[in-house]
C-alpha cells in the first residue's frame, strides 16, 4: 500500500541500489536447438504456485514448455516444491525432463541464461522487481494479479516490457474464461445500449467488509506473539520482507512448511499487500475495464465513499466499500461502484439493458431502458427477481462451486452461453475480443510466436492501478481527480498521497 507523502522518497543504499539495474539493453529469446524445451522456473512457491499455477506449467510440455526450477527463500518450500514437479511429470509419464532445481534466491534464476520463461507467484510487494529484472535479463514473464503494488510500479512495468520487448502476461485468468468473454462481448458490441452504470462486488460475504488492506501490525493476535513469531530457520526472512520496512518474523505473514491455506494475513497489510481490492478487486475491476475497453485508460476521477466506517480496530476505521470511480467513454461518461460481495462480481447496466456476470454465473437482460441501480435494484438481481420478463439467459443457480477450479456441476452455465452466442450472433458480431484458451497455455503459446498475450502489462498494470486508486481513496478518506494517461493525480487534487514507496529497504527499488 501507499504510505506516506509523496515527499519522502527515500532509496537505500548506492550499492544496493546499483545491483539492481544491471541490464540496459535488449536481449533475444533463446535459440533452441531441434527438440529442445523452453525453460520455465517458478518463483515464489506457495499455495497459488503450487495449486494453480504449477499444474498448468507442467501441462504445456505439449507445446514445447518444461518445468525445471522452484524458487522460494523457504527452504522446505522450495524443496517440496521440486519434488512436486517431479512428481507430476511422473505421474503424466513424461521421462524425459530434467530433475526440478530448487533455488532460494531468484536473482540467481533471472541471471540463469538457460531459463527462458518465469512465472512470479510472491506475495504483491515483490511482483513489480522480480518481472522488471526478469525482462532485464531476457526472460518472458508471467506474473500473478495484482501486478503491482503501487502506481508507480505499474508505470515501470509497462515501461519495461516496451523497453526490453518482453511477452508479458498478467494472471487475471477470468479474462480466458468464456463466460466473462461472452459478458464482454456483449457489453462491447452495444447489445444493452450505452453503458452508463457499473458495479464492481467483492469482499468478505455478508459483511460487508472487502475494501482496502490494514495498517502494518506485526502478529494476528497479539496475545499469540511468542508462538506466531517463534523463530523459523527454513526462511530466509530478509529476503522474504524485501522492500518492506523490517519486522519480527511472523507465521502468519510466512506460514510455516508447505501451507494448506490462502494466507490472508500479509494480503491485508498495508506494507506487503493490496486487501480485497486487490485479492479479488484485480479481478472484476478488470472485467469491467474490458467490458467498457478501458484496457488503454482508466477513470478520471475517484469519488469517496459514503457507507459508515467499519468498526473494526484492525480496519484503522477505514470505510470498506462504497467508493466510485467515473470514467470518460466514446458513448459519455460512467459510473462504477464498489459494492461489497454478492452473486455478481461485475454488473453492467445499459440504457437498454443490464449484463450481470461471475465465476459460473451470468444473466442478460434486455429491453430495461436505462436502469439507475440503488441497494433495493441490486439486491433483486442476486436471485435474478428483477424484469424477470426481459431476461435474455442466465445461469444463476448453482451451475459452479464459486473457488478457484470453479467444479463444475450441471450444464446450466453452458446452455445460458449457448443461447446468448446464438441470440445475439456473437461469433459474427462487429467487436470481436481477444480469445484465450487458458491464461497459462496463452502465455507459452506467445512465447513461441512473440505475439502479444491476453493481458500484457499494460493491461494488468492498468488494472493494477484500479485496485490502488481504490484503496487511497479508502485509506485516506478521500476522492480526487486522476489523469489516466500520465497514471497521476490532476488538477492539483492528491496533495499528501504518494504513488509509491516512501522507502525501499536493502535498495529494492525498481529500476527500469
Amino acid at each position: 500500500m501507499l504510505n506516506l507523502n509523496r515527499r519522502n522518497f527515500l532509496f537505500g543504499s548506492a550499492a544496493a541500489a546499483a545491483l539492481t539495474g544491471c541490464a540496459t539493453d535488449k536481449i533475444g529469446t533463446r535459440k533452441l536447438k531441434p527438440g529442445e524445451k523452453a525453460n520455465v522456473a517458478l518463483i515464489g512457491f506457495g499455495i497459488q504456485g503450487r495449486s494453480a499455477l504449477m499444474p498448468q506449467f507442467v501441462d504445456q510440455y505439449k507445446l514445447g514448455a518444461q518445468v525445471v526450477v522452484v524458487c522460494d527463500c523457504d527452504k522446505e518450500r522450495r524443496e517440496a516444491g521440486a519434488k512436486m514437479v517431479d512428481e507430476a511429470y511422473a505421474k503424466r509419464k513424461i521421462t524425459d525432463v530434467p530433475k526440478c532445481r530448487a533455488v532460494a534466491d531468484f536473482r540467481e534464476v533471472i541471471k540463469d541464461p538457460s531459463i527462458d520463461m518465469v512465472c512470479i507467484a510472491t506475495p504483491d510487494h515483490w511482483h513489480a522487481y522480480i518481472a522488471v529484472e526478469a525482462m532485464k535479463h531476457g526472460k518472458d514473464v508471467y506474473c500473478e494479479k495484482p501486478l503491482t503494488f503501487n502506481v508507480d510500479e505499474a508505470r515501470k512495468v509497462i515501461a519495461a516490457q516496451a523497453k526490453y520487448g518482453r511477452v508479458f502476461q498478467t494472471g487475471s485468468m477470468q479474462r480466458s474464461w468464456d463466460v466473462f468473454r461472452t459478458a464482454a462481448m456483449i457489453v462491447r458490441n452495444g447489445i444493452i445500449g450505452d453503458v452508463k452504470y457499473v458495479d464492481a462486488n467483492y469482499g468478505r460475504g455478508g459483511q460487508k467488509l472487502g475494501g482496502p488492506s490494514h495498517p502494518v501490525r506485526f502478529f494476528d493476535k497479539p496475545e499469540n506473539a511468542a508462538t506466531e513469531g517463534a523463530p523459523n530457520p527454513s526462511v530466509d526472512w530478509d529476503m522474504w520482507l524485501g522492500p518492506c520496512k523490517w519486522r519480527p518474523y511472523s507465521d502468519q505473514l510466512a506460514p510455516r512448511g508447505v501451507n494448506k491455506f490462502y494466507p490472508m494475513f500479509w494480503r491485508f497489510d498495508d506494507d506487503i499487500g493490496t486487501g480485497y481490492n486487490g485479492d479479488w478487486g484485480a479481478h472484476h475491476l478488470d472485467i469491467a475495464q474490458w467490458g467498457l475497453d478501458m484496457d488503454k485508460s482508466g477513470p478520471y476521477k475517484i469519488i469517496r465513499s459514503d457507507e459508515p466506517y467499519s468498526t473494526d480496530l484492525f480496519h484503522g476505521g477505514r470505510r470498506q466499500f462504497g467508493m466510485k470511480m467515473l470514467f470518460h467513454t466514446k458513448t459519455g461518461d460512467v459510473e462504477l461502484y464498489h459494492g461489497p460481495f454478492g452473486v455478481w462480481g461485475t454488473v453492467f447496466y445499459g440504457t437498454n439493458g443490464i449484463v450481470a456476470v461471475n465465476r459460473g454465473k451470468i444473466a442478460v437482460w434486455r429491453g430495461t431502458g436505462l436502469v439507475k441501480p440503488n441497494a433495493e435494484i441490486r439486491q433483486k438481481l442476486q436471485d435474478v427477481t428483477f424484469m424477470k420478463d426481459k431476461i435474455v439467459a442466465e445461469s444463476v443457480g448453482k451451475a459452479y462451486k464459486d473457488t478457484e477450479t470453479s467444479v463444475k456441476k450441471d450444464n446450466r452455465l453452458e446452455a445460458a452461453l449457448a443461447k446468448l452466442k446464438e441470440t445475439f450472433k456473437l461469433d459474427t458480431a462487429p467487436v470481436q475480443l481477444y480469445k484465450s484458451p487458458n491464461q497459462v497455455q496463452n502465455f507459452v503459446e506467445c512465447y513461441f510466436s512473440r505475439k502479444p498475450t491476453i493481458s500484457p502489462a499494460e493491461v494488468g498494470g492498468r488494472g493494477a492501478v484500479l485496485c490502488q486508486l481504490c484503496n487511497m481513496s479508502y485509506v485516506y478518506d478521500t476522492g480526487f481527480d486522476w489523469d489516466p494517461v500520465k497514471m497521476d493525480f490532476a488538477n492539483g487534487t492528491g496533495k499528501g498521497i504518494s504513488l509509491k514507496r516512501d522507502f525501499c529497504r536493502n535498495g529494492w527499488e525498481v529500476v527500469v
